[in-house]
């Protein structure tokens, strides 16, 4: 049996041949029939089949022959109106092609026909009942796409649309398991099925000592609480994942997988101590602790300095270990100088070598600090990450590299990288960024939150297959992202303008060593004199502490928490937290009483509680019953009230401009500063209505014409506002273009943050939506923002939103599907799998199987929707009259 260990490639076993079986394809239930190849080319072999018996017969080597072929058949079939046009058309001509050889072939229909009169009545009837049982079996089976699973209920078919497909497979091995063997826990208490996939899926047959450990602990198989520690990329959650699965399978519970940010939703990541995600995180877990005895909590964590503290909050066992599957060589850099840094050193640092590269002086001018030089003793054959302090230093430095490579670069890999370039146009809206245009024929590219979600995501998987050998990137690709290289390269130990925390410089560092490829990964950080003692803490000092959030923005988290929690005995549930473990360090100054106290009097001032006269009986507000069922920021849920209020008075309805402006999230105008140019030239665009609209909230035409024209305002404008409605434009255009990069471009603003802007005022109008639905004042808004909630979710073309509900079916997909003639979910429902497949552009067979069957489970769930409506009106009224 191959050895693998976490993160060697799978291709080890491909080469093998030792794949899964093609009837072990995850959506072989739906569409089993169309393993081997197309039903159309199935028909073709009919037919020709049909041909030659029919030549035979002429030249008197059967007595019969059938009057009408398959193809005959078919095409007397009923109009296929729930086909896409592009299949449709090769439907048609396939019935034309029939119809065609059935005139030509007329004189031969009329020989049977009297041949059939001579011959034994019942003999031609029952040849006839199996040639028409063949042809209605194809006719059957050619419309068997779009035939929905019988007997599957609205619950299960949500189920399978959300599952992964790793877990879908796990899912049919373990019924595989119960049903033909008593195999259900050698592989740490999962079927030996799992093993299997694990190998076929991950290219993984065994595990680390420290994982064989973890999973055999006594707290764990007594499903009690535990928090396990390691250094980055040590495998923690793979551990977490086989636990999981043991919920699902044996024990047929369900779990919850708790991420604080999108991207590690995919890449998985805890954050605990970070800023109002750790608030909710921690909220939480106390939540779930004091409500349930029963619930484990399994907590996964880099190296902490205060772990006990998290024991104690979580009533947890702990298990450390100071694994890492490649070693990890730390240096920094100081001139044309390498130190390896050793913490048994008294200045922590341990010289190395000196860097030999010849420099022109050109070069030395434009890469004072040799970004180049240690570039290029990795590139191409190895990977390396250089992280850069912003935005835009991350684009400089790739092009600047790029512009010193040699022209064999641009050889390496050539093919792969123009399909790149051709997958970023078509996400693109048929544009690339230049600066990418200029650096990924070199195998270099950029990685930014300027980029958009999509652009992000293809520089990934191209780094990931080796097609990009060097990213620039900040500080967010460290948390978590699993994109190692050989080498790790930090540009500046800052970010922005803020020296670099210890946790920080561990998440960049920890990036190097690429389990299962390199023996070994490195990190260089590069500094300047002045900053060599503040670094020599930075690389050598202990790791830092984890700390509760709740008392972090003045105690917004405490405030949200208390106002979830009114009725319940909140001196007992405080016992829960992690602020309570903590308390000493955090509440210093106060008692924690003292805190609950200071707490309930800034919600009894913002109207959220109330409380008898002596203080007892307190009760929720409807305004803070709206507040917490739309998960608005109690600091703001006032001001968002009075201007939904006053949004009313004079509601603009012949554009989406006014109830645009109403969902701009607050927490984006401190990230935006106006282009007053930009500013005037798109408020000049607006009709009169719109720009009433705008002098309503604050903004008026005169105020925006003299910012534009440098002219002093005297009368100062609420800058929030102002800031707002700049945002409300942007967002107005979306809508209106559908189309982040020329609205990106109008607006001098780059791509990643329209794209954050739209998301977050999608997430912000669901929030509003359920926030007016408390408030019996505010119910106009439900019925408009429902649909503008809808628009900003996809912010597409009208015609793209339905096939972009289908799992797995991005933008840049659905254009293709619908130029292709699949514009319905009935349409993908009904597609040919292997038709599909041929018809649009890179897509996989395995991917139309997923488009399919999710568009399939999509139309199930309407219907079963449907028909609950229908049981609900058809049913008899409990309080009907009796006559």
């Amino acid at each position: 049996e191959v050895e693998l260990r976490p993160g060697d490639r799978a291709d080890t076993r491909r080469e093998e041949g030792r794949w899964r079986r093609d009837s072990e394809d995850l959506f072989a239930d739906y569409d089993s029939f169309l393993e081997d190849s197309s039903l159309l080319a199935k028909l073709d072999d009919a037919e020709q089949n049909e041909r030659q018996r029919a030549t035979d017969q002429l030249d008197g080597k059967h007595d019969e022959v059938l009057t009408d072929s398959i193809l005959d058949a078919i095409g007397d079939e009923e109009p296929l109106e729930d086909l896409p046009p592009s299949q449709l058309q090769f439907q048609q001509e396939v019935r034309d092609q029939a119809k065609r050889s059935r005139l030509q072939d007329g004189h031969q229909t009329s020989t049977t026909s009297v041949r059939k009169e001579a011959g034994p009545e019942t003999k031609t009837e029952d040849r006839t009942r199996r040639r028409r049982s063949v042809a209605d079996q194809l006719k059957r089976t050619m419309i068997g796409n779009a035939v929905v699973p019988a007997g599957v209920s609205r619950t299960a078919a949500l189920k399978e649309t959300v599952v992964s497909e790793e877990m879908s497979v796990a899912v049919q091995a373990m019924e595989t398991v119960s049903t033909e063997t008593p195999d259900l826990g050698p592989f740490y208490g999962l079927p030996t099925r799992v093993k299997d996939l694990m190998m076929d899926l991950r290219g993984i047959s065994s595990l680390y000592d420290w994982q064989q450990t973890c999973l055999n602990l006594d707290c764990v198989q007594q499903r009690k609480n535990l928090i396990y520690s390691l250094p980055t990329s040590g495998g923690k959650t793979l551990v977490a994942e086989i636990l999981i699965l043991r919920e699902l399978l044996c024990r047929k519970k369900d779990c919850l997988f708790i991420l604080p940010y999108i991207s590690l939703v995919q890449e998985k990541l805890h954050m605990l101590g970070d800023g109002s995600r750790g608030a909710v995180i921690e909220m939480t877990l106390a939540k779930v602790q004091f409500m349930s005895k029963t619930t484990q909590i399994i907590g996964m964590s880099a190296t902490l300095g205060n772990i006990r503290d998290l024991q104690t909050f979580l009533r947890a066992e702990n298990y450390s270990s100071d694994f890492r599957p490649v070693e990890l060589k730390e240096f920094v850099k100081v001139n044309d100088t390498i130190y390896e840094v050793d913490p048994k050193e008294e200045n922590c640092f341990k010289f190395s070598r000196l860097l030999s590269f010849k420099y022109s002086s050109s070069m030395q001018k434009m890469d004072p600090d040799h970004i180049i030089a240690l570039v290029t003793e990795v590139i191409p054959t190895h990977s390396c990450l250089v992280f850069c302090p912003t935005k835009k230093n991350c684009e400089n430095v790739a092009q600047m590299i790029c512009r010193y490579l040699k022209e064999e670069f641009l050889q390496h890999q050539e093919a792969d990288k123009a399909m790149l370039l051709r997958d970023l146009k078509d996400g693109g809206n048929g544009t690339v960024c230049p600066v990418l245009s200029r650096t990924v024929p070199y195998g270099v590219a950029y990685h930014h939150s300027g980029l958009t979600s999509e652009e992000r995501r293809l520089l990934e998987e191209a780094y990931s297959r080796g097609t990009l050998c060097l990213l620039t990137c900040t500080s967010t690709l460290a948390a978590g992202i699993n994109l190692p290289a050989r080498r790790v390269i930090l540009r500046s130990p800052y970010v922005a303008s803020d020296f670099l925390k210890r946790s920080q410089y561990k998440q960049m560092v920890g990036r190097a060593g690429r389990a299962g490829i390199d023996s070994v990964g490195e990190s260089i950080l590069i500094l300047q004199d002045k900053d060599r003692s503040t670094a020599k803490s930075l690389v050598c000092a202990p790791m830092e502490n984890c700390y509760s959030n709740l008392m972090m923005d003045d105690g917004k988290g405490i405030l949200s928490l208390i106002l979830s929690l009114v009725g319940l005995n909140l001196q007992d549930f405080l016992r829960w937290t992690l602020l309570f473990v903590q308390q000493q360090h955090l509440c210093a100054h106060k008692s924690l009483t003292e805190v609950l106290q200071q707490s309930l009097d800034f919600l009894k001032d913002k109207d959220l509680i109330t409380a008898e006269l002596d203080g007892s009986n307190l009760k929720v507000t409807r305004l803070g019953k709206a507040t917490y069922k739309g998960s608005v920021d109690l600091t703001l849920s006032d001001l968002l009230y009075k201007d939904l209020s006053k949004g009313l008075e004079g509601l603009l309805l012949n554009s989406y401009l006014h109830l645009v402006y109403l969902v701009t999230p607050y927490d984006l105008v401190p990230q935006c500063r106006p282009d007053w140019m930009v500013y005037f030239r798109q408020f000049t665009l607006l009709s009169a209505a719109e720009q009433k609209m705008s002098a309503a909230v604050g903004v008026p035409e005169s105020f925006v014409a003299r910012k534009a024209a440098g002219q002093t305002v005297k009368k100062v404008k609420n800058q929030t506002v102002v800031t707002r409605m700049y945002l409300a434009l942007v967002l107005f255009w979306v809508l209106k273009e559908a189309d982040l990069w020329s609205v990106s471009e109008r607006f001098r603003l780059n791509r990643g943050f329209v794209q954050t802007l739209l998301s977050s005022s999608s997430a912000f109008c669901s929030a509003v939506l359920l926030f007016t639905q408390e408030l019996e004042e505010l119910w106009p808004y439900r019925a408009l923002l429902t649909e503008l909630t809808r628009r900003l979710s996809y912010c597409v073309k009208a015609e793209l939103i339905p096939l972009m509900e289908v799992a797995g079916v991005m933008e840049s997909r659905a254009k293709q599907l619908y130029n292709a003639g699949y514009r319905t979910l009935t349409h993908l429902a009904n597609a040919d799998v292997a038709f599909l497949t041929r018809t649009i552009e890179h897509l996989s067979r395995k991917q139309a199987n997923q488009i399919v069957a999710s568009a399939k489970m999509l139309l199930n769930e309407k219907a079963a929707a449907l028909q609950e409506e229908v049981d609900d009106l058809l049913t008899k009224p409990s309080d009907l009259p009796l006559i």
